[in-house]
């Protein structure tokens, strides 16, 4: 088997939300963050044999050394091979690592809004320069919606604030909310995503690449 350019790109994304990752049979993966704020998940076009890898960053690593690499799945290891080299890659314990739950996530969403990858990025590129450590999706009784890259606990600190504009507006209340995210958990993958947030804590990015359930700061959000 080998791995595309698009799997490879979203497997060093779930690199940085977990560094091991158990991969099951098909054509799904899966990932979820050690302190379990953030489950991914990605279609992917190859399909997959039942494995699991400590550190992926090491995985990707020696992926790289090929040009073409060749995966080939056995009982307790893979080989990857290209031209005359091949590395025999032992599979991890699943029990040594964060896994992805059973169970199927959903959620009922109170406020659907549509962020364009240009807001994204402006916003979480601004946190980082800034050194915020929030991102905001905050609304009025107007119906108007903006996401603001900030500190929550910190009145006096730098803010960037984008509008979105009306047609990115899906359903949104008719009071003030704040719905309250902590930066590191938005490792998500730059692209346009239909955002769905409960009041409950939960939220859904659903992208063209990939589909992330993200942590509400619950304690530092207001919806009512």
């Amino acid at each position: 088997m080998k791995i595309s350019n698009e799997t490879i790109a979203v497997l060093q994304n779930f690199a940085t939300i977990n560094n091991g990752l158990q991969v099951k049979a098909g054509n799904v993966l899966q990932t979820i963050s050690p302190g379990k704020t953030v489950v991914a998940s990605a279609v992917v076009a190859e399909t997959f044999e039942d494995f699991c890898v400590y550190d992926l960053s090491q995985f990707l690593g020696t992926m790289s050394l090929f040009n073409e690499p060749e995966l080939k799945f056995g009982s307790a290891w893979m080989t990857i091979k290209d031209g005359n080299s091949t590395v025999k890659y032992v599979y991890a314990d699943p029990n040594t690592i964060v896994t992805v739950p059973e169970r199927e996530l959903e959620i009922d969403a109170d406020i659907k809004v549509i962020i364009k990858k240009e807001n994204l990025q402006k916003a979480i590129k601004a946190a980082n320069v800034l050194g915020l450590p929030n991102i905001v999706i905050s609304g009025d009784e107007q119906g108007d919606v903006e996401i603001l890259a900030t500190d929550v606990k910190n009145s006096t600190s730098n803010e960037i604030a984008l509008a979105l504009a009306d047609e990115d507006v899906v359903t949104v209340p008719d009071h003030r909310f704040s719905m309250v995210f902590r930066l590191d958990n938005l490792k998500i993958i730059q692209d346009d995503y239909v955002v769905g947030i409960s009041q409950s804590g939960i939220s859904e990015f659903v992208g063209n690449t990939a589909r992330y359930f993200v942590a509400v700061e619950q304690s530092e959000s207001k919806f009512n």
